[in-house]
């Protein structure tokens, strides 16, 4: 195995957000990074479109894959100043949702339900699920569907498999703001990757990384190379199946990454005839969220997005013929104020994705730093980085750049360690 020091040579696998702040932080250090994309742009689940509508002029930005910068991102907020991106706000809140079953329940007991399940989620030192949380609540059955609902959407997992811990983030109640990146969130990453310049390479998919005597190779398509070090920031699903990518991973990586669960989530986005409001309306009974928002151009885009989560919901979902008809049919219902063109629906089903196959991840009851510790703690000289892996953001695109950045950071440590050393020796 080769010793890593200043300069050595870094394979990053997956140019998402977690493998770009990763190869972006190596580079400044100094580090000679080769990025290895199996897709043809960069992003990964991060992925923004245009689609024509009859309400615009301009095609207007939809988000296929994350969508909401939200209270706390701090990381993505300082890499958007470094690449000269800006925030627009949606002008509605990604935590407050109406909801179209039950429209006596209002966003004010949703709210203060879902304030008193974060606070006795805080009671355990463990955090438990976050059904057992919800069993605890004493109020109207409706409502406590109401939330489970809620938590079933946001982590894309069922409640009682979920650790509670996701209603400090992903599964929050607070009305806090939320916002998007000006023209697409995809831009960060794309002005990440020409930062980077030719060091990613596109439909490069990368199948083993294998260890040798003068370093890792790294086979891709059609070629092997030798690296110093490798930083895998692929989806989760995809380094835990070895038909994907094999790894020389040891037990105790394998036992941590089946710890964390893979999410199952599609997005819908229907196309509308006039400018709506901004809005979040929420089918409790079909595990799915609809909303407008604004973009930068200052008004809301005039397009119905909308959110469906957990494995159940879509297969509840998807029909006989896997065509989503049914939630297209139902979005359109629970929506009776918007106008809706003829215009084509657009879907998009992670799990169909074969560099992806799943949304992303979210911890199991009894999950959190001590896991993440251990996912991203190196094999040799393979680091790890991605959502699944961070404890306070996991499943976001705040966790995905902290985790890339956290593993740049132990690799560079790893090659001072190694320099020391050699400096010391007698």
């Amino acid at each position: 195995m080769s010793r890593l020091c200043e300069g050595s040579r870094v394979a990053v696998l997956g140019a998402g957000l977690a493998g770009l702040a990763a190869a972006t932080q190596l580079k400044s250090d100094g580090f000679d990074v080769t990025v290895f994309e199996a897709r043809n742009r960069a992003g990964g689940r991060v992925w923004s479109e245009a689609v024509t509508s009859a309400a615009r002029d301009e095609p207007c930005i939809i988000e296929r894959g994350a969508e909401f910068v939200l209270n706390g991102y701090t990381t993505m907020r300082r890499l958007m100043d470094l690449t000269g991106l800006s925030l627009v706000d949606t002008e509605m809140s990604y935590y407050v949702r109406q909801l179209s079953d039950t429209p006596d329940i209002t966003t004010d007991d949703i709210v203060g339900a879902g304030r008193t399940a974060a606070e006795i989620a805080r009671t355990f030192d463990h955090p438990p699920s976050a059904e057992a949380v919800l069993r605890r609540l004493d109020v109207d059955g409706r409502l406590v569907d109401a939330l489970r609902g809620r938590i079933e959407i946001s982590t894309a997992v069922a409640a009682d498999q979920v650790s509670a811990k996701t209603l400090e983030h992903i599964a929050s109640f607070e009305p806090l703001p939320s916002w998007r990146v000006g023209g697409g969130n995809q831009r960060l990453p794309v002005a990440l990757a020409n930062r980077l310049g030719n060091a990613v390479r596109y439909k490069e998919r990368v199948r083993a990384v294998r260890e040798m005597s003068d370093g890792l190779a790294v086979d891709s398509t059609g070629q092997s190379e030798i690296f110093d070090a490798v930083i895998v920031a692929l989806p989760l699903a995809m380094i835990r199946e070895s038909s994907n990518v094999s790894l020389p991973l040891p037990d105790w990586k394998w036992t941590a990454l089946e710890r964390v669960l893979q999410g199952d989530a599609a997005k819908l986005h229907l196309p509308l005839l006039s400018v709506p409001s901004s809005s979040a309306v929420m089918s409790t009974n079909d595990r799915f969220w609809t909303w407008t928002a604004a973009d930068d151009s200052g008004a809301i885009t005039p397009v119905l997005n909308s959110f469906m989560g957990s494995p159940a919901a879509l297969d509840r979902g998807s029909g006989e013929h896997g065509d989503f008809e049914a939630w297209i049919a139902r979005a359109r219902s629970i929506r009776p104020d918007l106008q809706f063109s003829d215009d084509a629906a657009v879907t998009t089903i992670w799990r169909n994705d074969p560099l992806a196959r799943g949304a992303y991840s979210a911890f199991a009851p009894g999950g959190g730093t001590k896991d993440a510790d251990v996912l991203e703690m190196p094999v040799g000289n393979i680091f790890f980085a991605g959502e699944y892996a961070d404890p306070d953001f996991t499943g976001l695109m705040e966790g995905a750049l902290r985790s890339g950045e956290r593993a740049a950071d132990r690799l560079r440590r790893a090659a001072r360690n190694i320099a020391h050393e050699v400096r010391s020796a007698p």
